[in-house]
């Protein structure tokens, strides 16, 4: 699938032939950033923060500095934990990357009480999707350097990785410890508003079509 960002012209950013003639669906977010292609190997988390817990997170650089460092930690330790020998660094705005190379982007949303800040982690992903259904981004951090996409980014973990399912489960994991969250779903305090106001989003902005098609 292809995930538009809120802003994005398909015009721009999607190779809207190549996704027509394989069926691949071309869908927009309500967070920021850029267009994405999400599959097969393609981790995805999502944090939402009250701001009336933590306000420090309303300035921008608090949240991005906050995510980063605690996606960056998690990463690395699981990397080192299955001897992969992998620096992760934090680049431009929100990325991930290793030597250079992008293996996760972020993107967030602010509403007045709350951030959902959520992103990818391209674990072993078949990279030449991006290359196929995405176009080269208007918008880049100064270090891509005009790259193209296979260039630019990478998976985590090499074509040859006999376990990725189990360096998946360690990365969850550690994700939980770094954020605290161990707590099942369905005790999170606002589950049942969550599943109501998420099933009205769905049938007044999500389902129609007009609402990825708004920016051609």
């Amino acid at each position: 699938v292809v995930v538009m960002g809120r802003s994005s012209r398909i015009s721009e950013e999607v190779n809207v032939e190549n996704c027509s003639a394989d069926g691949i669906p071309v869908l927009r977010r309500s967070s920021g950033g850029a267009s994405i292609v999400a599959g097969p190997g393609c981790l995805m988390y999502t944090v939402l923060i009250d701001y009336r817990i933590r306000p420090a997170w309303r300035m921008l650089d608090v949240a991005h500095q906050s995510v980063m460092e605690r996606l960056a930690r998690a990463t690395q330790d699981t990397l080192d934990q299955f001897g992969l020998k992998k620096k992760v660094e934090w680049q431009g705005t929100c990325d991930l990357t290793i030597d250079g190379k992008k293996f996760s982007g972020n993107a967030l949303r602010c509403r007045r009480n709350f951030m959902i800040y959520h992103g990818t982690v391209l674990l072993k992903m078949p990279l030449e999707h991006i290359a196929r259904y995405l176009m080269q981004p208007p918008r880049q951090p100064e270090y891509r350097e005009n790259r193209d996409h296979l260039s630019f980014v990478c998976n985590l973990l090499p074509d040859d990785f006999p376990e990725p399912s189990a360096f998946q489960c360690r990365l969850m994991d550690a994700l939980v410890v770094e954020w605290g969250a161990d707590h099942p779903w369905d005790e999170f305090p606002y589950h049942e508003l969550w599943l109501q106001q998420s099933e009205e989003l769905l049938h007044r902005k999500y389902l129609s079509p007009n609402w990825h098609r708004e920016r051609l």
